[in-house]
């Protein structure tokens, strides 16, 4: 008998001669093979979910309108370039103006008054033009409330727009002293406060807003107690809180003011049903914000009606039909609280086109609803 360890060797040494040829040249071209299928069906898929986005990017602001009601209730918003204030249109202009806003069922009428300088003081004062303005306004649209729109460029986060420091409080005081002078010496019904770009939690702009509203007279020229507004950024999630708002803050501010008006543009979103879900979703925080803060402050979501912006802005995604569905489409939701709602505030007057005007009025005046509603109530 052979000992042990020959035969070991004897038994073992044709196994390891076999592990060391490796797989045939059969095997080894099935395995590519495989690969070579899962490749293919890889690139299948991708080519096919590359198909449907932009099937979708193509088609999606076509399709039709949401079943959801509008929401319209006649309290919308605009906001109007700074010739206005600066009285660079007649008297016949700002006549047809009046009518224009009020057949667009427009309530508020934001004038821009341009900017805050370093200092806390208002650049450009025009208080005659402004009550000439203003006069005809309240005459042949007394429903319509004209608001000072101003803007203030945060020192910190854009850097070169007026660049305002709302943390010195000398500063602060010459900006409530500048929209005090607006509503008493230039007859706006109210003031918006236009801070960009605000930080979400930023306690200085929460501090202009209270010393505004303390520093306002008890009555604007109409009789009514003086609008304070404030135009907000966008809720975002917390990933994206570098550019947006937290719906804590934005309650915050609601809690500070009578408005709103978030404004719902700039998005960066390049795909039409990522825009689309992104204004719904500020429909549902704005609204639940305001009514956090106590039910006073009422919520109007701004849309684009222009084309050419910076990268921050594509219009095939980012469109008024496109957000007005959305808008519709999130007073609809669960969480939403449509009671705190106020409308939409197109940006801006001198960029809407007819066609858009008309988008505008399907869409969201559903003036064609009127029409079948009257045409089936006449006698046959």
């Amino acid at each position: 008998m052979l000992p042990s360890h020959v035969l070991t060797h004897y038994y073992m040494e044709p196994q390891i001669s076999i592990e060391a040829q490796g797989p045939g040249p059969r095997a080894a071209a099935s395995a590519a093979e495989r690969r070579r299928r899962k490749r293919r069906l890889l690139g299948r898929i991708l080519f096919v979910l590359l198909a449907l986005v932009l099937l979708d990017y193509a088609l999606y602001p076509h399709l039709p309108a949401p079943q959801a009601a509008s929401g319209n209730r006649g309290e919308n918003g605009l906001w109007l370039r700074y010739p206005w204030y600066f009285g660079r249109h007649s008297d016949q202009e700002a006549v047809a103006l009046a009518r224009r806003l009020e057949a667009q069922e427009i309530r508020y009428a934001y004038f821009h008054v341009r900017h805050i300088t370093r200092d806390g003081s208002l650049r450009y004062r025009y208080p005659a033009e402004a009550r000439r303005l203003l006069a005809v306004l309240r005459r042949e649209a007394p429903e319509v409330k004209p608001v000072a729109w101003i803007f203030a460029g945060n020192v910190h986060r854009a850097p070169g727009l007026a660049e305002v420091d709302l943390a010195n409080p000398e500063v602060r005081r010459r900006m409530v002293r500048e929209a005090r002078w607006l509503v008493e010496k230039c007859g706006f019904e109210g003031v918006q406060w236009d801070y960009e770009i605000c930080p979400s939690g930023d306690p200085h702009f929460l501090a202009l807003l209270r010393e505004t509203r303390a520093a306002l007279p008890r009555r604007a020229a109409s009789g009514a107690p003086p609008l304070l507004g404030a135009a907000t950024a966008l809720w975002l999630p917390h990933p994206l809180r570098h550019w947006g708002w937290s719906e804590g803050y934005m309650a915050q501010v609601a809690g500070e003011c009578d408005q709103i008006a978030v404004m719902g543009y700039d998005s960066g979103m390049y795909l039409p049903r990522a825009y689309a879900r992104l204004i719904g979703l500020q429909v549902v925080h704005a609204t639940r914000a305001a009514t956090a803060a106590g039910g006073r402050c009422r919520v109007l979501l701004g849309v684009p009606t222009y084309t050419r912006g910076g990268a921050s802005h594509h219009a095939h995604a980012e469109n008024l039909r496109v957000a007005l569905k959305a808008v519709r489409s999130g007073l609809a939701a669960r969480d939403a609280r449509p009671e705190a709602f106020a409308g939409v505030a197109l940006f801006a007057d001198y960029t809407t086109q007819p066609e858009e005007w008309r988008t505008y009025e399907d869409l969201w005046l559903q003036r064609w609803l009127r029409r079948d509603a009257r045409a089936s109530a006449r006698p046959r």
